[in-house]
């Protein structure tokens, strides 16, 4: 049922930004950033659902607590980063958004070695 809000709140903006955008291009920015929020603020709810599942998944698996931690801070950094590149592409600014999406992919990157250093000392372990 979320969905289909988030669906319908977002074509409505479309509309009104379309409309908007040859007179006002800077109204019709801040519309769809302000529905792309309103957009986010809908969905929060289903986070929530993802973030008990995934920590569910943690606890069955027997992984550390930092692991699963580090798993739903990467999930909402990507939620952040993909609505505000997307803002930046509306803008105008397809270069801002290449860059906002090259940072989040380096900060997910640094973020996850640790993780794969564990990975990695485990399956040498069971090879030994």
């Amino acid at each position: 049922m979320t969905a289909l809000r988030i669906v319908a709140l977002c074509l409505a903006a479309a509309l009104v930004c379309a409309a908007l955008r040859s007179v006002h291009p800077q109204v019709a920015a801040a519309a769809a950033l302000a529905a792309g929020v309103a957009a986010l603020t809908l969905s929060l709810d289903d986070l929530g659902g993802v973030s008990s599942a995934l920590r569910a998944l943690e606890g069955t698996a027997e992984a550390g607590g930092a692991d699963g931690g580090w798993l739903v801070k990467l999930c909402g950094l990507a939620l952040v980063a993909e609505l505000a590149s997307d803002v930046c592409r509306d803008a105008g600014e397809a270069a801002l958004a290449r860059r906002i999406d090259m940072g989040v992919r380096l900060s997910a990157a640094a973020a996850a070695l640790p993780l794969a250093a564990r990975i990695l000392e485990r399956i040498s372990e069971l090879l030994a």
